[in-house]
């Protein structure tokens, strides 16, 4: 005798739905018969909960919201306007500028130099003779004086030792502050490349996450109709509820992480306060490498100007010793002064016309060789050496640390990049098998065969592959970028604007 009573409740779910069509819709199964009956007693039904709907038009007007406030730029135009306005170039290329005169100042020590000075002095004298004789008479005279006297010192220090050595420190600390620029300038384009790829992502996750939500709500809505009709139970109502809200909670997450990101790349680009930034690309594989890892290495520690400014720190700080040990040695010049003086005298009676004036005009000058050497300092000069040798010492241990550190860079850098081209297959496979699997268990829930935890589930497993196919794509990007930044290449489209903003520094 043939049992059927193992398959019953699935034939009698299959039929149901075969009545109402295999595509029914929540609506079709909410009118169709009368409502479901325990013991003669109408069961409970559940209501759509608003929550979800109020939430999900706050994100679209949320949505609208940002994209009103935001400037939509490609990767290209978002660092060229960076390169173009970022004040943090201005301030690292005004470092640049002060070494400039620090070394012109330097280098004028070689001038000679000239000095004048001028003295007038005043002066007014009263005499008085007594006569004597058959008459007697007093005379009174004046003498009034003024002497003017020009001085004109000439001197030129033509050896000294400690210049030389100066002048190459200053050389070598001016070349420390362009090395520094470039550096500042291959941040700047770096933190603009990821900033980008993390907008695109985030854009990507949104629009990945809207679907899943769609497909969720409607799970919703279909499994609340088979509560009301008596086909599932309280509990897979809420489970699906409870994926819908988790999902909803994970994409306002993302629309935070959106706001911040917008913010960082505007900020970037020094665009005026309250200013967002979208992308205008959608994510996906820009550019590739094709050097291997030796090379890349190679290249990296040749022309990374890390290390070359720390070896120009090094060297300006040996120079700077070597000047102060010069210090000590004598020191040769040769000066010429003169002197011219101006008398005016006027002389007479008080009360009378009659005067006498006298001018004199002398002019003494000279021309000799000076010799200057300081034999003992306290031993100041040779500690102030033996510190800059010190420095000499921690900026080439520096610029042997800036090597392991360009090493592991490039390194890393070139990992992720090998290793993100495998992710975008394995993680492009997985987002395909997760779509298929949420719609044959959607399918295989609504005629009873799959339990509401297989469906969230299969729900839980697109979300995590939507995410990790994005999260592969921008990895794959930003290795890209990383290496050409951790190789000390400059990616194309990016030296002309950065060399425009070099030039209009230049002006200020």
């Amino acid at each position: 005798m043939l049992k059927l009573a193992p398959i019953a409740k699935p034939l009698a779910l299959l039929l149901c739905a075969t009545c109402l069509g295999a595509g029914a819709t929540a609506g079709a199964l909410a009118q169709s018969g009368t409502r479901y009956r325990i013991n003669g007693q109408l069961a409970p039904q559940v209501q759509p909960n608003p929550v979800a709907n109020q939430l999900q038009a706050q994100l679209r007007s949320l949505k609208a919201e940002l994209e009103s406030r935001s400037r939509l730029a490609n990767l290209q135009q978002a660092i060229e306007t960076a390169l173009l306005n970022n004040p943090e170039l201005a301030s690292a290329y005004a470092q640049i500028q002060g070494s400039q005169w620090n070394l012109i100042a330097v280098r004028r020590q070689w001038y000679p130099t000239l000095n004048a000075n001028s003295n007038t002095l005043p002066t007014q004298t009263y005499s008085t003779t007594n006569g004597s004789g058959p008459k007697t008479y007093d005379t009174t005279t004046y003498t009034n004086t003024t002497a003017t006297g020009l001085t004109v010192t000439l001197g030129w220090t033509f050896f000294n030792p400690s210049r030389g050595p100066s002048i190459n420190a200053a050389s070598e600390s001016l070349r420390q502050q362009e090395l520094l620029f470039d550096v500042s300038a291959r941040n700047l384009v770096l933190s603009v490349q990821q900033t980008y790829f993390q907008l695109q992502e985030q854009r990507q996750l949104i629009s990945a996450y809207d679907e899943i939500l769609a497909n969720i709500d409607r799970q919703v809505q279909l499994t609340e109709a088979q509560f009301n009709n008596g086909l599932v139970g309280i509990s897979d109502v809420e489970q699906i509820r409870t994926t819908q809200y988790s999902t909803l909670s994970q994409l306002i997450g993302i629309y935070r992480q959106l706001l911040d990101t917008a913010a960082q790349l505007a900020q970037a680009m020094a665009l005026p306060p309250g200013t967002l930034v979208m992308p205008a690309d959608p994510l996906r594989q820009v550019g590739s490498w094709n050097e291997p890892l030796p090379a890349t290495i190679a290249q990296a520690l040749r022309l990374r100007e890390e290390i070359q400014a720390s070896l120009a720190a090094a060297a300006s700080a040996s120079w700077s010793a070597s000047s102060l040990f010069n210090s000590y040695w004598p020191k040769f010049s040769v000066g010429a002064n003169g002197i011219l003086d101006n008398n005016n005298g006027t002389s007479g009676y008080p009360g009378l016309a009659a005067t006498t004036t006298n001018t004199t005009l002398n002019w003494n000058g000279g021309v000799g060789l000076g010799f200057s050497w300081q034999l003992f300092d306290g031993g100041i000069n040779a500690a102030s050496a033996q510190a800059n040798q010190a420095l000499a010492k921690q900026a080439q241990d520096q610029a042997a640390s800036n090597r392991l550190t360009v090493t592991s860079q490039v390194e890393q850098a070139y990992s992720a990049y090998l290793t993100s081209q495998l992710s975008l297959q394995s993680t492009n496979a997985q987002t395909q098998a997760s779509r298929q699997a949420v719609s044959a268990v959607q399918e295989r829930f609504k005629v009873g065969i799959d339990t509401m935890t297989a469906v969230v589930q299969t729900l839980n497993q697109a979300i995590v592959a939507a995410n990790a196919y994005a999260t592969a794509l921008r990895v794959y990007n930003t290795a890209v970028a990383s290496l050409y930044r951790y190789s000390a290449r400059w990616p194309e489209g990016t030296q002309a604007p950065l060399q425009q903003r070099v030039n209009s520094l230049k002006q200020q």
